[in-house]
């Protein structure tokens, strides 16, 4: 009888230690580590080349008003230019004469023609590369024909014309147009009144 005691005593505490033990055998399976994505990589951007410095326009020299030397084409315009340049840099020079750049005009007409942009077009850009101490001076010209009043208003319109041409590539208020109608007709040693139809550029 005691002993039946003594057994139901101790059969609990049995069963409870051999339930821990199974237990405590039993292994946990851990959750498998989820994998990152690897970072991108972000190149940097490559350095922009180095610029070359302004070029001072202001080491070229007005050109008399009287003088004779103009430049008619886009060709004239290149080579003066590409000329001009190569001095300074090669130290030949250290102020250069820039010759008036004209265009010219038909009778009675203000309408620049290609050959005008195409001067234009080789100059302005050249000019706005540069620092622009300088300014832009655009005259207008006529021949005799025709009244003071009407050719006053022909001379502004091709001046005007020619301001928003060069415009495109220069601030406006780096150029400044005056016309002179008919008053310096014969004032200039021009062949033939075609060469008083005109527009003169000057950097000065």
């Amino acid at each position: 009888m005691n002993l039946v005691k003594t057994i139901g005593r101790f059969l609990p505490v049995a069963l409870s230690l051999a339930v821990l033990v199974a237990c405590g055998d039993k292994k946990t399976e851990k959750p498998a580590p989820v994998k990152q994505p690897e970072p991108v990589k972000v190149e940097a951007p490559a350095p922009e080349p180095e610029q070359p410095a302004p070029f001072d326009f202001s080491k070229f020299a007005a050109i008399k008003n009287n003088s004779q030397v103009f430049l008619t084409t886009r060709g004239e315009v290149a080579a003066f230019l590409n000329d001009a340049f190569a001095k300074v840099e090669k130290g030949q020079a250290s102020a250069i004469e820039f010759p008036n750049v004209s265009s010219l005009f038909e009778l009675a007409s203000a309408e620049l023609s290609s050959e005008g942009r195409a001067i234009i077009a080789e100059l302005a850009p050249k000019f706005a590369q540069t620092n622009m101490e300088a300014t832009i001076l655009v005259e207008g010209y006529t021949c005799d024909l025709g009244s003071v009043a009407y050719n006053d208003e022909l001379s502004q319109r091709r001046a005007e014309t020619v301001k928003a041409e060069i415009a495109k590539y220069v601030p406006a208020s780096k150029i400044t147009a005056k016309w002179y109608g008919k008053r310096m007709f014969k004032k200039f040693k021009y062949d033939t009144r075609d060469e008083y139809r005109r527009v003169n550029i000057r950097i000065q």
